[in-house]
């Protein structure tokens, strides 16, 4: 018999389901699981598919205003970005 462990949020959320619909915890999770393993969603082959909504969404890093930060900042920089 398999044993799942979820976070706090999800049980809040199963708990909310069951009540409104009237069945049991158990039973929610049998039909979550039997709709899932009849129609899941298959996992990209390619990494950028799979990392792709997670690309571009910020820009380059501003360098630091305190000038000891900004000192080992251009250092770091500097051996990293040549050549």
């Amino acid at each position: 018999m398999p044993s799942v462990r979820i976070d706090e949020e999800t049980q809040r959320r199963l708990n909310e389901v069951c009540r409104r619909h009237g069945c049991s915890k158990s039973d929610a999770v049998k039909r979550s699981l039997d709709a899932w393993l009849t129609s899941p969603e298959p996992m990209p082959d390619d990494a950028y598919v799979l990392g792709a909504d997670l690309f571009d969404l910020g820009g380059a890093a501003e360098p630091p205003t305190d000038p000891l930060r900004r000192q080992i900042w251009e250092r770091l920089h500097a051996k990293y970005r040549s050549g």
